[in-house]
């Protein structure tokens, strides 16, 4: 295979997995696209002639995933450079790493190969959502949201095992294509029909994991309670401020909640307003909260609803260095703080910026885009408590912005026994519907994976209920000033299996993968090379012609050249 068709392959791939994740024609995605996304890139790699190639091919694909699914990253003002192209630089180098994995994967036989190329994929998905510099973007399990049964698996593997078995069944379509072009024996009966026995094993897996999913689905679930919410979407521009005009939007953001309270069958038990609803912190400006908006002041508000809200602000962490993190606040109907929780998963170089503590960075990024500073981390895992109009207390996690996009994370949050997740979030700042619903569909397993509510309100979209099954029970359109009343059922907690065990799944495909790897490099026999039967591309031509073209790249080698020399001065 040639290099221009080796990158053919990956640049198909790579359009058809962006297609298949939200985007600003298909919305929620098309797991059409999703399933037969890695074929191209199967097929390349089961013929690429070197380690280096394989790398790169995947590198290359990481990299243009990452720059058609989210490019709107580019719209992030001043950190563009940072937000889209440092990062796709970075991922086609952490391919090109991590690619080398795949090329000895590609070396199994049959019967294991295409399982290996799943699981190191899922292992790759896992790298990328993990650590400081985690980025849970342009995932296969993003492709799946229409196969309801299947993702119920969730609440077992979480996203790990959806995206195994999306990239197994697009390396075994890739098997069977070439199959059927007759590039391998894969159904020659002299062979054993090798292809066979893998997709056995598959097709019942899939028709384990669907009637699990249908038994979960139409499972009977009896409420605790009904928690009744108003939810608002102010849709106001992030990237304009200014006191006056910061008031004048809190102000309209009261009127849309005093409407929605008055629409509502019943009184609400808790107002929910974004991320960056009180861009001034609550704890510090409170004189401005009791004083302003001049129309009504927010405590005023708050006092005539007699109803508790949860907004985010900023909370002062280190007043010496005044340092200030991205937080959540409770607060009661007059006006006193129940509590707060602060951010702990921050996004590089978008809410903070690595070793900005050393002179020489902050120089750097104050004279590349005037400031060096960023949100303080949070440190505490944290579930809070209010008190429903009915008397009874009510424990949520509120997991702000990306976070709800982490699993780890939030199972950490959920086991401090939660009843609901409520998501606070203003990502509006992209202006594209693609950046809004591929946040909701990151965040939207957590909802199955623990199998409690999902509550998203949002400055622009995607504000939307999530059931413990993944229905969407109701939502707002995008980029609409609109409050939302709603009554979501809670359930008694309880811990999944996922919840209780978190990412064992792509655990268990680093360890076979590592045990894998030191006895390959202890036994090579252990990783023999799969038997491809191919016609040799000089099988066509006679047999004078076939050897004049041997002969011909023969003397293209350096070394034959030399020995040609050498015996051509011996004879002399």
């Amino acid at each position: 295979m040639s290099v221009i068709s080796s990158f053919l392959a990956v640049l198909c791939s790579a359009v058809l997995l962006s297609l298949g994740i939200s985007n600003e024609y298909l919305h929620f995605g098309s797991a059409l696209f999703g399933i037969i996304a890695l074929i191209p890139l199967y097929t390349a790699f089961c013929i690429s002639p070197t380690r280096r190639r394989t790398a790169l091919m995947f590198g290359a694909l990481i990299a243009f995933v990452h720059l058609c699914s989210s490019f709107w990253l580019a719209y992030f003002e001043n950190f563009a450079i940072f937000t889209l192209g440092a990062s796709s630089v970075a991922y086609l180098f952490l391919g090109f790493l991590f690619g080398h994995w795949f090329y000895y994967g590609m070396k199994l036989p049959l019967s294991l190969r295409p399982f290996a190329f799943a699981g190191l994929w899922t292992l790759w998905e896992w790298f990328k959502g993990s650590g400081f510099v985690a980025y849970p973007w342009g995932s296969l399990s993003m492709t799946t949201l229409s196969l309801r049964p299947l993702i119920q698996i969730a609440d077992i593997t979480g996203v790990w095992g959806i995206t195994f078995l999306i990239a197994l069944i697009s390396a075994l379509l890739a098997e069977i294509i070439r199959a059927a072009a007759r590039l391998t024996a894969d159904f020659s009966k002299p062979q054993g029909r090798p292809l066979l026995r893998p997709l056995a094993f598959t097709a019942a897996l899939l028709l384990l994991i669907n009637g699990y999913g249908l038994f979960r689905i139409y499972q009977k679930r009896t409420p605790q309670q009904n928690l009744n919410l108003v939810l608002v979407q102010q849709n106001t521009d992030p990237w304009v401020s200014g006191l006056d005009l910061f008031f004048d939007n809190l102000y309209n953001t009261q009127q849309l909640t005093e409407q929605a309270i008055t629409e509502s069958p019943v009184k609400p038990d808790l107002i929910v307003w974004n991320e960056s609803s009180l861009a001034y912190g609550y704890d510090q400006f409170q004189d401005y909260y009791r004083q302003l908006p001049f129309k009504e002041s927010f405590t005023d508000f708050l006092q005539r609803m007699d109803i508790p809200i949860l907004t985010g602000s900023p909370l002062l962490q280190d007043a010496e260095r005044e340092k200030y993190s991205n937080a959540v606040y409770l607060i009661a109907a007059d006006g006193t703080v129940l509590d707060t929780y602060s951010k702990i998963q921050l996004i590089c170089f978008a809410e903070y910026i690595p070793f900005i503590d050393h002179p020489f960075v902050q120089r750097f990024f104050d004279s590349l885009v005037g400031f060096s500073s960023g949100w303080a981390p949070g440190t505490e895992y944290k579930a809070m408590t209010f008190t429903a109009q009915n008397g009874n207390d009510i424990r949520f996690a509120a997991p702000i912005c990306f976070e709800d996009a982490f699993p780890t994370l939030c199972a950490d949050l959920h086991n401090q026994k939660s009843n609901i997740l409520i998501n606070l979030t203003n990502d509006s700042w992209s202006k594209t519907a693609s950046a809004e619903y591929q946040h909701f569909a990151v965040a939207y397993f957590r909802a199955i994976e623990l199998r409690t509510p999902l509550v998203r309100s949002t400055n622009g979209g995607y504000t939307c209920v999530v059931d413990p099954v993944g229905t969407v029970t109701a939502s707002l359109p995008l980029f609409t000033a609109d409050a939302l009343s709603v009554s979501v059922p809670t359930y008694p907690y309880r811990r999944t299996f996922y919840a209780q065990w978190k990412d064992w799944l792509p655990a268990l495909f680093l360890a076979i993968a590592l045990i894998s790897a030191a006895a390959y490099r202890f036994n090579p026999a252990f990783c023999k090379k799969a038997v491809v039967y191919m016609e040799h591309p000089l099988a066509r031509l006679s047999l004078a012609a076939r050897k004049k073209r041997q002969q011909k790249r023969l003397w293209k080698k350096v070394w034959f050249r030399k020995r040609r020399k050498l015996i051509k001065e011996f004879r002399e």
